[in-house]
């Protein structure tokens, strides 16, 4: 399996080769094309490698976010998986202000959606909102549910871990649903 993955802290690209390595011998061979240190340097690599099977990237990035870089991957790049690393949770939010934002979800998707629009085309707008994730926060949208929406194969909490790679390279192999890999 070809693996491109992004995360800009280093201690986090260094987990997600040894969890790799870790979990190699029951689902590998793997093949690691590239390391991005953000969206703009991951779209670059996969535009490079176009034969890649599993994209992994990171929410929270410089330059251009991992939910920016996943919706321009899925419009202009056949990638077959992407899953998205991340720490973020709609956790912090209380059960009465989560029940409102599942109230409007739908609105505020469309909303999004122009938002991705700007991104696909590479198109800066002055006073205009061009990252998906900052567009996420300021709707108060739960990053998992964006992430599936704009169709990334999974989502996967980080800290990285033997386990969770372990049970992401599982459920690759079953299924085509949705897979979110959570604090196991």
């Amino acid at each position: 399996m070809k693996i491109i993955f992004a995360d800009d802290m280093a201690d986090m690209r260094e987990g997600i080769i040894e969890s790799l390595d870790a979990i190699e011998k029951d689902f590998g061979p793997f093949e690691i094309l590239g390391q991005a240190k953000d969206g703009r340097e991951l779209i670059s690599l996969v535009e490079r490698n176009p034969s890649v099977d599993l994209v992994l990237t990171d929410l929270r990035m410089p330059n251009m976010d991992g939910l920016s870089a996943l919706v321009y991957l899925r419009a202009n790049c056949n990638v077959k998986n992407i899953v998205v690393v991340s720490s973020e949770s709609m956790a912090s939010i209380s059960q009465a202000e989560k029940i409102k934002v599942d109230a409007d979800t739908e609105e505020k998707l469309a909303l999004l959606d122009k938002i991705a629009h700007r991104v696909i085309d590479d198109e800066e707008v002055e006073g205009k909102i061009s990252s998906i994730l900052i567009g996420c926060e300021k709707l108060r949208l739960d990053p998992i549910q964006v992430v599936e929406y704009y169709g990334a194969t999974g989502y996967m909490r980080k800290p990285i871990t033997k386990r969770k790679m372990h049970g992401l390279f599982e459920e690759l192999s079953k299924t085509d649903s949705f897979i979110n890999i959570g604090i196991v």
